[in-house]
């Protein structure tokens, strides 16, 4: 049997791995927050994507994880803890987002293609104060007169809209813009974008280019002013800002800019952009532009109460399966039980901290891998257990006994578990990102059982018969008939 001194630095070292458990899951945040829930108990929006091109071809494998790369980049822009964004197939993506509530702004953040075009505008229709209910019908209105004008050509120029709220805040500002069908810059030539406030206090995005950007910028700014030169109408020239087919603004060019720098803003409202678009806008410039459409194919939402039951039913189960697995090796090993109920309390607790520690996202599929290595760690004291008894039973002192029982029993016990994280590495590799939580905690549970079974319950035991207390055949669950039949 180890040595006292041994022991006691193992059961030190436990003391202290509790303490720094302890803090991590009651000190350093509140505990209802220590542990990341994952979005099947949290709740939490879904989101399935398709990627598709425009003209029909298909999307390559390289187009999608380049997609998902941006899409983890905008994630992580929304504040989203631990999201799970994964390929499916050939053109799918799918995304979970646990916590978030406001599934349009997720969808609309993530799925923007996000690609920028910067067009002069050849000529423009607006109509301030629309409400809310006739926004189409104006749209249609303005359709149909800018398709008289004389600039509009079929085929070569399109029509692209505004809406905004109105500068007088009353209903929506639309504006119909004839474009030409292709933009004469694109946002390949935005190096960076930021959020800023002009003068007056309003809210804006500011677009840093690239040089080859500045340069094409000042020839087009030059380009528009020119333009309203040549039909009499100075200072009248606009540069339309186009974000998915969508214009964000349409300010007039007085003269042209030079130095590269852009603003997207709202002068109309006294605030400037709104903060949430504008923080939108921020994000999918900052991400760039996804290099394939994406379509929703479907948006489920995982509402917090039945999370939250998922959770509770979740815990009841792991704790049912924990006291059964106790009152086991109570019943049957007296108090070599008591000794693995200890071990298994601080098995819990240690993988608690750990959870929290790393820090690892539970799901209801993880909670079976807590549920299943706790049988993991509980088989790991059987083992050595039975060789114990088994060696009382054939004549030896009980202190042999422990000795001899983990002895025998280390080899089995390290072959068994080899083999479960050989197959929770296979799960990892192979599954799909829940599956892939249950084989995390599993092969978690797996490594720390072999340091709470076996090292932890032999320095118990250890210690115990140090200080002189000294485990009777019956203590251990041997019972004199058996004793006497192996005599």
């Amino acid at each position: 049997m180890n040595s006292t001194r041994n022991n006691l630095i193992i059961l030190g070292l436990v003391l202290v791995l509790i303490a720094v458990s302890a803090y991590l899951i009651f000190i350093r945040q509140p505990v209802a927050r220590a542990t990341q829930l994952g979005l099947d108990l949290k709740g939490g929006v879904r989101v399935q994507l398709e990627g598709y091109q425009n003209d029909g071809s298909e999307v390559t494998r390289e187009e999608m994880e380049r997609a998902v790369e941006i899409i983890r980049q905008r994630v992580d822009s929304l504040g989203v803890t631990e999201p799970e964004i994964r390929l499916q197939g050939q053109n799918q993506v799918l995304v979970d987002l646990p916590g978030i509530s406001d599934r349009d702004r997720a969808v609309e953040v993530i799925g923007r293609t996000a690609q920028l075009g910067f067009y002069e505008v050849l000529a423009f229709e607006e109509r301030p104060g629309v409400s809310e209910g006739r926004v189409d019908e104006a749209k249609r209105e303005i359709r149909e007169s800018l398709r008289r004008d004389d600039v509009y050509r079929e085929g070569k120029t399109k029509i692209l809209f505004e809406e905004s709220p109105s500068p007088d805040g009353r209903g929506v500002y639309v504006a119909g813009y004839v474009v030409r069908e292709h933009p004469d810059m694109t946002g390949d030539a935005v190096e960076s974008a930021n959020l800023g406030r002009d003068p007056a206090g309003r809210l804006q995005v500011e677009i840093d280019l690239t040089g080859r950007g500045g340069d094409q910028f000042f020839d087009l700014t030059r380009q528009i002013v020119d333009g309203a030169l040549e039909r009499g109408e100075p200072g009248t020239g606009r540069l339309a800002i186009v974000l998915d087919q969508d214009v964000v603004s349409a300010p007039v060019v007085d003269e042209p800019i030079p130095g590269g720098q852009v603003v997207i803003q709202n002068t109309s409202s006294p605030t400037g952009l709104p903060e949430q678009e504008a923080r939108e806008l921020e994000i999918v410039l900052q991400t760039g532009a996804l290099p394939v459409n994406m379509r929703v194919l479907s948006v489920e939402t995982i509402g917090p109460t039945l999370g939250t039951e998922s959770l509770r039913s979740g815990l009841i189960a792991a704790l049912a399966g924990f006291g059964l697995v106790l009152l086991f090796l109570l019943a049957i090993y007296r108090a070599l039980g008591v000794v693995a109920g200890l071990a298994l309390l601080i098995y819990a607790f240690l993988l608690w901290g750990l959870i929290v520690a790393i820090p690892i996202t539970v799901t209801l599929p993880g909670i079976a891998g807590i549920v299943l290595s706790v049988g993991v760690a509980a088989d790991a004291n059987i083992v050595i257990f039975e060789r114990i008894k088994e060696e009382v039973r054939r004549g030896k002192t009980p202190r042999t006994a422990v000795q001899l029982g983990y002895q025998k029993g280390f080899r089995a016990i390290l072959d068994g578990n080899i083999t479960t994280l050989i197959t929770a590495f296979i799960l990892f590799a192979m599954a799909s990102a829940q599956v892939r939580g249950f084989a995390v905690l599993l092969a978690i549970g797996v490594v720390l059982s072999m340091f709470t079974a076996v090292v932890v319950t032999r320095a118990l035991l250890g210690l115990l018969s140090s200080r002189g207390i000294h485990l009777s055949p019956a203590m251990m669950g041997v019972s004199k008939k058996n004793l006497a039949g192996a005599r």
